[in-house]
């Protein structure tokens, strides 16, 4: 299993409309193969500032979805809603706990 962390900060004034299309995004990736869960956090002191974290089977599996079609489409209507391009960070399990 991964984790896949996604950092945004929000213009100021889009919140709601940034929720929306993280809606529209977790419908669309529940529907892809791997996809295990997925939530929103925000920073505490600046609510523009959102973490996407999601768990995937495998790395294949976020593979599938960050290249899709759907993925690229909600992307692009988000774009307007950001102040810069989001982060992402792909977490695995440590072997060295193993």
């Amino acid at each position: 299993m991964i984790r896949v962390i996604i950092e945004r900060q929000i213009k100021e004034g889009c919140l709601h409309d940034y929720l929306d299309m993280i809606r529209r995004a977790r419908k669309e990736a529940t529907s892809v193969e791997g996809f295990i869960a997925g939530e929103l956090l925000q920073e505490k002191a600046n609510q523009s500032h959102a973490f996407i974290i999601s768990s995937w089977e495998n790395h294949e599996a976020w593979e599938q979805w960050t290249s899709s079609e759907k993925r690229q489409a909600v992307l692009a209507d988000m774009r307007p809603l950001l102040e810069a391009d989001e982060k992402i960070t792909i977490l695995e399990n440590s072997q060295l706990l193993s």
